[in-house]
């Protein structure tokens, strides 16, 4: 790490972050485990073992201050330490404050987390996705601040975080350090995290066991029984169904069988889509002398988890890997279908250098593409409609798609 970006972090968190001047953290993050709409889970990570374990927290407004005891584990095979508090029972659509080890100084202004709306009849949910996110931390960084200006209520992102492989703990670091910067939006609110899993979480990038050959990724974030494909809902209003594409889990299997459950029990839900790393409609990473079309991993999703997709509906899937921009024409049984189809929305390129796409009218199933550094950013409405528009790293909407429905429905027989 650099001596300037280690002290350009220690300054912003003495001088802006009210933790804990004794708090010399190298990351500060929130997830969810579960119903994001009364739950939050806060990590923090430093190298000490006897650093404080205790979390504060109160409704904003409020003169007492509730404590938390955070687990505290070492996410090895490195010596950074993470502490990770629990909150349950909270209330929806709520701001609490909070505060690491003690009660900040009363002129301070401490940081604030909001949990998720009971459901959208009150105000709308806005969420930003993407993946492949840091070559170097000042594309990341830069990255970050454009989704943060967006106020999201939380970032998704589709894997390849640090591209540490699950070895380089220096690139874990900067990450967190890099989050920990420009994740806080101006009235002090933390953005929360949804974090799903790629191949550069992983030592040797596929096929690999959990949590193993995935110890910065399994001992950093929210999982389920240490598997990575699980399923996050938000009241009855929205799912995110987060997918392992044979990092550490097979695609067929367990997985496939695990979804079509999540998929029937969800039907209800009024938004759902699908995060994972390697798409199904991707741009680029052909096999030799064949196309996207033809990789191995992306027939596999399309013969797994596509037909799933179909038969039960979803909003959109979010794929990532491929570092380009794209939006794919509406598509259903492996063809295009404008009434009927599914959405796919990629393909990962948050913070890392973009690749090549097709050349117009090369490749059927894209409907846009460019070699460009993006996000995504969903508003979703009460009346299941949505907005979801593509920035770039100036700021700037260049795309645009409506969701005139919540979620595709099956094709009925004529």
């Amino acid at each position: 790490m650099r001596w300037r970006d280690m002290l350009r972090t220690v300054c912003w968190l003495l001088c802006c972050a009210p933790l804990s001047v004794a708090q010399d953290l190298v990351g500060l993050y929130l997830e969810w485990e579960r119903d994001p709409t009364t739950t939050m889970v806060v990590n923090w990570v430093d190298l000490y073992p006897e650093s404080s374990n205790t979390l504060l927290w109160r409704k904003e407004g409020a003169s007492e201050w509730s404590t938390a005891t955070a687990a505290h584990s070492v996410v090895a095979p490195s010596s950074l330490q993470r502490r990770q508090a629990h909150l349950t029972g909270l209330e929806a659509d709520t701001r609490y404050e909070f505060a690491i080890g003690k009660a900040p100084d009363a002129k301070a202004q401490p940081l604030v987390f909001r949990t998720m709306p009971k459901d959208l009849s009150t105000r709308g949910l806005r969420f930003v996705n993407g993946g492949d996110t840091m070559a170097t931390r000042e594309r990341f960084e830069a990255m970050n601040r454009c989704s943060t200006a967006l106020d999201p209520d939380f970032v998704l992102f589709g894997g390849d975080l640090a591209y540490e492989d699950g070895v380089k703990v220096s690139r874990v670091v900067a990450w967190l350090e890099a989050w920990t910067r420009t994740s806080v939006a101006k009235d002090r609110r933390v953005i929360p995290l949804v974090v799903g899993i790629g191949n550069h979480e992983v030592r040797g990038h596929f096929q690999g066991k959990a949590p193993q050959d995935a110890p910065y990724y399994y001992g950093l974030h929210v999982h389920e029984n240490w598997r990575a494909f699980r399923a996050l809902d938000f009241g009855s209003y929205l799912s995110l169904v987060l997918l392992d594409t044979n990092h550490t889990a097979p695609i067929e299997g367990e997985q496939t069988a695990w979804l079509a459950s999540a998929m029937e029990q969800r039907a209800n839900q009024q938004f759902l889509f699908p995060v994972y790393h390697y798409p199904a409609y991707g741009t680029t990473k052909a096999p030799k002398d064949l196309g996207p079309l033809d990789a191995p991993l992306s027939i596999a999703i399309r013969k797994h988890w596509v037909p799933l997709w179909e038969q039960h509906g979803i909003s959109a899937a979010f794929e990532h890997d491929h570092h380009n921009w794209k939006r794919s024409h509406r598509i259903r049984a492996g063809q295009r279908d404008d009434a009927h189809g599914l959405l796919y929305l990629g393909d990962g390129s948050w913070g890392v250098l973009p690749r090549k796409v097709p050349e117009n009218g090369t490749a059927w199933w894209l409907a846009k593409a460019e070699a460009k550094n993006h996000l995504w950013c969903v508003d979703l409405r009460a009346n299941g409609t949505a907005t979801i528009r593509a920035l770039d790293v100036e700021g700037q909407v260049f795309d645009t798609v409506e969701l005139t429905t919540a979620r595709t429905q099956p094709k009925r027989s004529e």
